[in-house]
């Protein structure tokens, strides 16, 4: 990602941007303490970029009150990406952070109340160490939500990391969290993201079957196969959270 700490600057990223056509980009970083990634500051820079480019702009926005919430849906951003958990401790030992599930959702209801176009979770596979612990009860949450999208991503081992020598979820803890939010969400749609282990692609037609609508960067021999089997394919070169 292309780092800018100055609204200045980021209006400058995206003119260049647009400038060489894209279409759009993931505006994210850094959480604080509080576990809020501090954007509000640049919405007026958002704000001329909306009105000065065709750019589609997605927020990840982490723990952000809602007054900042209402200045962000304001300024015109597209899409805001929104990471949901089930347990408590993976967010207090995992991240770092003194908060609850519940401060997660309270981000999506402030986002829906104050107008979001879009609102799209994300629930992070085996994000406790590789293991299943909370995805289930946070599925079970998002029920109440009814959320037009979701988006699955799962843990990458990062170098320089605690759990740099972990192993990701494997394919059927991967494929249980599908089917568990296939049969709950049946009107959500349902991607596999792009923050995700890619050392084995062999079980995406597999993902695909208990119940994906899509895969961000499939393996070509899963687009294959898929179109084997009758599947039809529409390619899309933006943002998941912006289908």
């Amino acid at each position: 990602m292309v780092p800018v700490t100055t609204p200045e600057e980021l209006i400058e990223v995206a003119e260049a941007l647009a400038e060489r056509g894209a279409k759009g980009f993931l505006l994210s970083g850094g959480s604080d303490k509080s576990g809020k990634v501090r954007m509000a500051d640049f919405a007026k820079a958002i704000e001329e970029i909306k009105s000065t480019t065709d750019l589609k702009v997605n927020a990840h926005i982490g723990l952000t009150p809602l007054d900042e919430v209402q200045r962000l849906v304001s300024c015109g951003i597209d899409s805001f990406s929104v990471d949901v958990y089930g347990s408590e401790e993976t967010i207090r030992e995992v991240l770092g952070l003194d908060a609850r599930p519940e401060d997660y959702f309270r981000v999506i209801e402030d986002l829906e109340s104050s107008g979001a176009s879009v609102v799209a979770p994300h629930l992070c596979i085996g994000i406790h160490g590789g293991q299943l612990k909370g995805e289930n009860a946070a599925i079970e949450r998002l029920k109440e939500v009814e959320p037009d999208i979701l988006i699955l991503i799962s843990l990458i081992p990062t170098k320089d990391t605690e759990y740099r020598s972990v192993p990701p979820p494997n394919k059927e803890m991967v494929r249980s969290v599908i089917r568990k939010a296939r049969v709950d969400l049946p009107d959500t749609k349902l991607l596999l993201g792009c923050m995700r282990s890619k050392l084995d692609r062999s079980s995406e037609f597999e993902f695909v079957e208990a119940g994906l609508d899509g895969i961000v960067l499939p393996a070509s021999s899963t687009v294959e196969r898929l179109k084997s089997c009758g599947y039809t394919i529409k390619k899309r070169s933006v943002c998941c959270s912006l289908i």
